[in-house]
């Protein structure tokens, strides 16, 4: 019985050791790679701001002092004191009205205020060689900014409560006129093309923001007149 088990023991062993080694082999395997992010191209011409939220458009307006308007309908009409000065500029593309773009001014702030107004866009999968492009321009008769941000984490809207706050939108994609003067933000629509990177490639879906950001602005400021933003196209590569 002993002489056996001895001669039986060889043939145990190399059982075991293969055993061990395909378990090996398979936990060596290397886990699937997640599958590629699929982007989609989408197109906003900003007919209709008041409808953004339906489409998951967020706006947020953490200017202090607090204004009565954020982001609103484009404005161009006849206006002012004696009613026939011009207000405003048309939309750089429209069907059925020149207001057709998204606008954001002083009245965002109240007296003189650090003015921090938010358009974020619906969750959106992108990666890395995806293209966002706008047209913006201003008013020109006092210095505005535009800085165009990105939450590459997550889908959260979360920029803060204060004007200098950023939330979740750490990363900067554009700053239109950094320094506040009355040259380096067009004074005519003007298109403007980012593309995207350093996404990660584990991304779902992030936001890309547009923050209307001037110190020193508001109804008493010395900064911030009227920007507008139109036909924003995402482009999916």
């Amino acid at each position: 019985m002993k002489n056996k088990l001895l001669y039986a023991l060889p043939s145990l062993v190399i059982f075991i050791l293969l055993v061990l080694a395909c378990e090996k082999d398979f936990k060596a395997e290397d886990k699937p790679a997640p599958p590629p992010v699929v982007s989609k191209s989408f197109t906003e011409e900003f007919d209709s701001v008041a409808n953004l939220s339906k489409k998951g458009w967020v706006l947020v307006n953490n200017s202090f002092p607090y204004g009565p308007l954020g982001w609103r309908q484009g404005k161009y009409e006849l206006g002012g004191k004696l009613g026939n000065e011009i207000v405003g500029f048309p939309a750089y593309s429209a069907v059925y009205s020149p207001n057709e773009f998204a606008s954001v001014d002083l009245t965002c702030g109240n007296d003189l205020a650090t003015l921090s107004c938010w358009l974020i866009t619906p969750p959106t999968p992108m990666k890395n060689g995806d293209q966002l492009s706008f047209y913006t321009r201003t008013k020109g008769d006092y210095a505005d900014r535009l800085e165009v941000r990105a939450n590459f984490s997550s889908a959260s809207a979360h920029v803060g409560k204060g004007p200098d706050e950023v939330g979740d939108f750490k990363d900067t994609l554009l700053v239109i006129n950094r320094e506040l003067n009355l040259v380096d933000y067009p004074i005519a629509w003007t298109k403007y093309t980012i593309t995207l990177s350093k996404v990660p490639t584990n991304l779902v879906s992030g936001r890309i923001a547009f923050r209307y950001f001037v110190t020193e602005g508001g109804p008493s400021g010395a900064n911030s007149d009227m920007i507008g933003v139109d036909k924003l196209e995402f482009i999916s590569k």
